[in-house]
């Protein structure tokens, strides 16, 4: 402000003074501002801080034309004329030279008539902008620009409609983050208005909450301090025609979105709001189409969250690779946890991350947990109930929509779609799978232990082995119990059950005991010395694997069950006489070498899967089968003494057999009339295999496997790879599980052995693939076997998960990121010899996966390019009866076809 500035001719030290340290000089030309010496003078010290020192200048032309200023002609240039009568030539070559100049700047014209108000705004707006510094307060969030990259697209800026978007995730995955990083963007945008602000419902009435909502917004984004109404509709009235930068954060209730941003022509053109939430459904109903959902960050952009969180710089230290990488998967790589783990573990020695990492597998952070629980505690009774179903053990993460409806009859299954809406589970394509992050999944486990901290038998669900041991040991039981997770390889010595360990648990509807055996093979862990005398009369699922009985108790009840897996077990029968089995929808005895017989299964008129393959010591199908209308999978393969399947059931009544493999059945010799094709067009491929093809038999005694797979994250075998086992399995192809083997840098024993008695590799290149040094080794072995295989032998499959081909071949893009990290530090000798195998097998001939837009089909074709490479011409059936019908129609089919 010039208010007691005396003018002269001569600027005065004290403009001078004010003009160098101004950020922006607005230099409003006139028709009379070149009467005034000083205004040139004034111009002539603007320009040279314009040049000497980037100073800012906005021209304003107050009704006179900027090409006059430039000229010195019209009105203006006879004021200009005027006032250098009496100047030196240089002094008014000056003068000339800065008004040229300034008035090329870009600024504004204000034209006689023209809306001055308007003008004085922008004015007022574009001087505000600039005053405004971009912050780098989110510089060093990993990742951030990605998500601002596709944010900026769907809010589309120099659209001047007013647009509504909403940013979904679930709680830590940094959708705040985010926000502000892109409302410290944007601030320098033209806006009239601004506001960043999270509001709660903090009274029951619902006219009076809104009022409050209304006042509080109102104050923020006007930045007026007690702003008072009332009346609704507020908000529109006082923000219709301003263009107005609203974010509103972690919302929960749609009467808010309702009272504060109803509609978008509340808001002037140009209006941008952005609501962070976790559920789905809300922006739905508010009609927000346009949603950015934040995913998981990849391992790589995890492992550099933590390091820049625990060690100020993008990748771990010498020495700390390992256990870094191991701490981020603990994370599930959730930024939230990757951020707060790295914090609490800032300089502390490799040791000291070693000495957490049992307590990190185990338990949940407390500030993660606090998170997280308030976002448990916004749900509804009956979707906690389902959240901690899912989270118990893995029983339904991991499992399929229709897995859970079977189990749990409904009545909580109709919760799984808010539980999605509101990010506590993904449902993913394209078999409707449910998946739960590890971080979640470990608060539900410490929800449930604070059920009863010093009793577990009074907890819902026990997946602890040294609780359930503690329980089954002193016969504390209760009929809270709902669940029972075992796995016996947790336990160091053998246990022994009482008899009556199960009277007490009235209750109990799932049963899993993982007992695979230890030491010899089927071996158990869990040993019954009296027997059981109880199971309980609830249980919808029983998975019990080396079950040690020749049979269930005899008072044993299954009109509840819907799913009974018994593999590798001591069965030699499962009950007597006929029970009410109208729930059962899935048998699996796989393994179980001393089964006789299956019961009278009569009264199972739901069953659609029945698993007998390995059973061998299994006579004959019982005749009850013909009544199971609704199977649709039937495995009796390698049921080595099986010699019929009863002629007088009628396979042709079973409408809805999808698959029957009776491969490996040396001895049978007769089975009923079956058709090609049953009443859905179903070809009988499989059971067509199994007459035309069979392993041989020197092929069988060299190889334990018919596969070994290798791939790289638990994201992989959980979505995809689980997928391709389980066709797998469905083809009775042998594959390669790699439970309970310890990984480290160099290949296990264990591991090179599965590789050099397998058949085939399937090798699963995924953009993380490279960031693990043992699948590189893998790797190198698999390709080491390639290379000694027969000619016109495939022995490799690769499989190009969501990621190109050409960036293995050459290690390039993101999966090149990967493998230059895991590379660092290593001998160049390991990474030629990685180099090597990459370029080879990432050359054959395999499946990319962008090429399929249908997941389950490639899944198929997969299993179906591996049975080729395996499977070899068998004549044992020469003698079966009937069979050579079946496989001439089965040649004349496929020529037609041709």
């Amino acid at each position: 402000m010039d208010h007691g500035i005396e003018r002269s001719c001569q600027i005065r030290p004290s403009l001078s003074t004010a003009i160098a340290e101004s950020r922006i000089s607005i230099v409003i030309f006139s028709k009379n501002y070149a009467s005034s010496t000083w205004c040139l003078n004034e111009l002539v010290e603007i320009h040279k801080c314009f040049n000497d020192f980037g100073q800012m200048v906005i021209p304003v032309f107050y009704d006179v034309d900027p090409s006059e200023v430039r000229k010195q002609t019209g009105r203006f240039g006879e004021a200009f004329e005027t006032t250098c009568k009496d100047k030196t030539e240089d002094v008014k070559q000056g003068w000339i030279r800065v008004l040229s100049d300034i008035a090329s700047i870009a600024g504004e014209h204000l034209q006689n008539g023209s809306d001055e108000a308007s003008m004085t705004e922008k004015i007022a707006n574009d001087v505000s902008n600039k005053l405004v510094t971009r912050s780098n307060d989110f510089g060093g969030f990993v990742g951030i620009e990605a998500h601002l990259e596709a944010l900026n697209s769907m809010l589309c800026l120099e659209s001047k409609e007013a647009r509504m978007i909403g940013i979904l995730g679930t709680s830590g995955i940094g959708k705040t983050t985010i926000a502000r990083a892109l409302f410290s963007q944007l601030f320098t945008s033209n806006f009239h208005h601004r506001a960043f602000v999270a509001y709660k419902r903090t009274i029951r009435d619902d006219y009076g909450m809104k009022l409050s909502w209304e006042e509080q917004f109102l104050s923020d984004i006007l930045g007026q301090k007690d702003f008072k109404i009332y009346h609704l509709g507020m908000v529109e009235q006082r923000l219709k025609h301003k263009k107005v930068l609203i974010v509103l954060d972690d919302v929960d209730d749609l009467e808010l979105l309702k009272t504060l941003v109803g509609q978008t022509r509340w808001f002037g053109s140009g209006s941008r709001i952005i609501v962070i939430t976790q559920d789905r459904r809300l922006l739905k109903a508010h009609k927000i189409n346009l949603i950015y959902e934040v995913e998981f960050p990849s391992k790589a952009l995890s492992l550099k969250m933590l390091c820049r969180s625990a060690f100020e710089q993008d990748s771990p230290p010498r020495g700390f690779m390992e256990v870094a990488v191991q701490v981020a998967e603990l994370t599930g790589n959730l930024p939230l946890g990757l951020s707060i783990l790295g914090s609490s573990l800032r300089g502390r020695e490799k040791k000291e991350w070693m000495e957490m990492l049992p307590e990190l597998q185990n338990g949940l952070d407390e500030d993660i947990e606090k998170i997280l629980r308030a976002s448990y505690d916004k749900l509804d009774k009956k979707c906690q109930e389902l959240f901690i179903y899912i989270a118990f053990a893995c029983l339904f993460n991991g499992a399929q929509v229709s897995y859970i409806k079977d189990l749990l009859e409904d009545r909580l299954s109709v919760r799984l779609t808010m539980l999605a809406d509101k990010s506590f589970i993904r449902i993913t394509s394209p078999y409707e799978t449910i998946e739960m992050h590890s971080l979640l999944q470990k608060l539900g486990r410490e929800i449930v232990h604070a059920e009863s901290i010093d009793n577990p038998g009074k907890r819902r669900f026990l997946v602890d082995a040294d609780d359930i041991v503690d329980v089954f040991t002193h016969n504390t039981g209760t009929e809270t119990l709902v669940g029972i997770y075992f796995n016996t390889s947790d336990i160091s010595e053998p246990f022994f059950i009482h008899e009556k360990s199960f009277e007490g648990i009235h209750n109990l509807q799932f049963l899993i005991v993982c007992d695979y055996g230890w030491g010899r093979k089927n071996e158990a862990r869990l040993y019954l010395p009296q027997g059981l005398v109880h199971l309980p009369r609830k249980l919808r699922l029983l998975i019990w694997n080396n079950y040690p009985l020749k049979c269930f108790p005899s008072n044993f009840k299954a009109e509840f069950l819907v799913e009974l897996e018994m593999e590798d077990s001591k069965l030699e029968k499962l009950w007597e006489g006929t029970q009410a089995l109208g729930s059962l929808k899935k048998i699996n005895m796989r393994n179980s070498r001393y089964l006789k017989e299956i019961p009278d299964l009569s009264l199972a008129i739901n069953l659609e899967k029945l698993y007998l393959f390995g059973c061998k010591s299994l006579l004959t199908l019982h005749s009850s089968i013909q009544y199971v209308i609704k199977l649709r999978r039937l495995n009796m393969g390698n049921c080595t003494k099986l010699e019929s399947v009863p002629t007088h059931v009628n396979l042709k009544s079973l409408k809805s057999l999808e698959y029957l493999n009776l491969r490996g059945c040396i001895r049978l010799r007769n089975f009923p009339q079956i058709s090609l094709y049953n009443s859905t067009g179903f070809f009988w491929s499989e059971l067509i295999s199994t007459v035309s093809y069979l392993e041989q038999a020197s092929s069988s005694s060299r190889s334990r496997y018919d596969v070994f797979p290798s791939f790289s994250g638990a994201d992989v075998r959980k979505s995809f790879l689980g997928h391709v086992m389980k066709e797998l399995d469905y083809k009775s192809i042998k594959t390669f599980k790699d439970h309970r083997i310890e990984r480290s840098r160099s290949i296990g024993h264990e591991l090179l052995s599965a590789i050099r008695e397998s058949r085939i590799s399937i090798v699963i290149f995924s953009k993380n693939y490279a960031s693990s040094t043992w699948c590189l080794n893998e790797l190198v072995e698999i390709h080491d076997q390639s290379c000694k295989t027969l000619l016109g032998r495939r022995s490799v499959i690769p499989i190009f998960y969501d990621v190109d081909p050409s960036e293995v071949r050459k290690q390039t893009g993101e999966f090149g990121e990967v493998f230059k990290l895991t590379c660092e530090r290593r001998p160049e000798e390991d990474k030629q010899r990685w180099i090597q195998a990459l370029v080879d097998v990432a050359n054959m001939a395999g499946v990319d996966s962008r090429n399929w837009c249908d997941e389950a089909t490639m899944v198929k074709k997969i299993a179906e390019d591996v049975l080729n490479n395996i499977i070899t011409p068998w004549n044992f059936f020469d003698e079966s009866v009937g069979l050579e019908a079946h496989i001439g129609n089965e040649f004349n089919i496929k020529k037609r076809r041709l």
